[in-house]
């Protein structure tokens, strides 16, 4: 369940002095994107904050007085902090340029958009639309909105202008994630008259790959599998393939291609189940899903997430970061080339928890 502010103008500086502490999404009293800055004025109180929001999710509907109540003397204390950061000394010009071209990955709020066809709700996040069916839960769109913040947090290798790039071609580009409830069969997609259009429109027509599917009553692992493998479709399939040469799938000189290709020499990347679509003459889509599911098994693998997927698995047979570097040198370095500077692996243990 997400705490949810009424009082915009209260969200609105909220939002505004948590970005300065490097926060850029909350729920609960847990900040889920974070980075060490040096914001010590404003740690304390923002953190107190934040922990209020826990306690205000059981007074939102229930007693909007005693909400407001609490709201105007918090306001009274932010604005005077927004103050005290203004009078402060400029930033070199050189900081000031990395904090404009840093992108936004707050979580915004669900929008109904009644205009799309059949995809009738969406939310953004940094530069990607999540589209959602009409069943699918708010709860879940939320959820799978955090994952991919998740992926966004920081570590030592990040390159900011790699992940900028990233996240500027998403959106540009009109890159997108669909989430659907169960699955196919929910909604007749493999007959010829699918009960949903494939796409909502409006832009938003090409660049995805498959479906994210909310299961009802199923191990959180199941739950956490699905969510990160088809993320990172849309992620390295779509947006890296938009962005850099090295991972466009269409070209089989690629890195990504030749990676591929060394994994399938070497027996540990099994495409025997995709030779039915090579087979049918569709060559585009055999290279599309063959290095689609390459890439997510590589990512996986040196994330540590083994054990969520199985690994060794028929289709892919290593299973941990110190094999992938051995045994698949070319797939490593461009892991380390790229997923590495613009990704962050999230943890394990909350993603469970979340979909628990």
């Amino acid at each position: 369940m997400y705490c949810i502010i009424q009082n915009k103008s209260f969200l609105h500086l909220l939002l505004e002095h948590t970005k300065k502490l490097g926060y850029n999404s909350f729920r609960h009293s847990r900040v889920v994107y974070s980075r060490d800055v040096d914001k010590d004025n404003y740690r304390e109180k923002i953190l107190g904050y934040v922990k209020l929001i826990d306690n205000w999710e059981h007074k939102i509907e229930s007693n909007t007085e005693s909400l407001e109540e609490e709201i105007v003397p918090l306001e009274e204390e932010i604005v005077p902090l927004e103050e005290e950061d203004n009078n402060k000394p400029d930033s070199s010009s050189e900081d000031q340029q990395e904090a404009i071209s840093e992108p936004n990955l707050f979580i915004g709020e669900i929008i109904q958009d009644n205009t799309f066809i059949d995809f009738h709700r969406y939310i953004d996040v940094g530069g990607l639309r999540i589209f959602a069916l009409s069943d699918v839960s708010g709860e879940f769109i939320l959820e799978v909105a955090e994952v991919y913040t998740l992926m966004f947090g920081e570590n030592e290798y990040i390159d900011s202008n790699l992940r900028n790039r990233y996240i500027e071609t998403t959106e540009k580009e009109f890159v997108f994630q669909r989430i659907g409830y169960i699955g196919p069969e929910n909604y007749n997609l493999d007959s010829l008259y699918p009960d949903v259009d494939c796409c909502p429109g409006k832009n938003y027509e090409d660049n995805h790959t498959d479906y994210i599917w909310e299961y009802p009553n199923v191990p959180a692992n199941d739950q956490t599998g699905e969510v990160i493998e088809h993320l990172l479709h849309t992620i390295t399939g779509v947006g890296f393939a938009k962005e850099f040469s090295e991972w466009n799938w269409d070209d089989t000189n690629s890195k990504i291609h030749l990676a591929m290709d060394e994994a399938v020499e070497k027996n540990i990347y099994d495409i025997s189940d995709y030779e039915e679509i090579l087979s049918s003459g569709d060559v585009e889509a055999f290279n599309r899903i063959t290095v689609q599911e390459f890439s997510f098994w590589v990512v996986v693998t040196a994330w540590g997430y083994g054990d969520i997927f199985d690994l060794p698995h028929g289709e892919f047979m290593i299973s941990t970061v110190e094999e992938l570097k051995e045994s698949l040198p070319l797939a490593y370095e461009l892991y380390k080339d790229t997923v590495e500077k613009i990704l962050t692996p999230p943890d394990k243990n909350y993603l469970r928890e979340l979909f628990k």
